[in-house]
């Protein structure tokens, strides 16, 4: 091997690492969003995606079990007729959702970079 192969090495293995260390801190950055649970339209409960927390909501006779863990929101029971929210499963990334409409529950991942401000305009 010539001392420019040695070069051309040094340089791709720098290269992964720097693309490596990017995705992790990228990833690091994701990580710190929260779950925003909301029962009939208004703010029930708010919770960090870092944190493991499971409670149930009731509502006269509507009950939903909320799971929070590995950076992520599943619904593990509910009593609705058509179970969307359980058969929805476990959901991580930002943006994504889980309804409940009979129990007119809605539970969803935010970030801490996202704001209310309007994504396009169709004209």
């Amino acid at each position: 091997m010539k001392k420019k192969d040695f070069i051309l090495i040094a340089v791709v293995l720098v290269a992964v690492a720097a693309l490596f260390g990017y995705t992790k801190f990228k990833d690091a950055n994701e990580k710190a969003a929260f779950v925003e649970v909301y029962k009939d339209n208004e703010l029930y409960k708010e919770i960090p995606l870092d944190e493991e927390a499971e409670f149930t909501i009731k509502d006269g006779e509507h009950i939903n079990k909320v799971k929070v863990h590995d950076h992520g929101v599943e619904v593990i029971e509910a009593n609705c007729p058509d179970k969307v929210c359980v058969k929805t499963g476990f959901i991580t990334k930002p943006s994504q959702s889980i309804v409940c409409i009979p129990n007119k529950l809605n539970i969803k991942i935010v970030d801490n970079n996202s704001s209310d401000d309007i994504d396009a305009v169709v004209q």
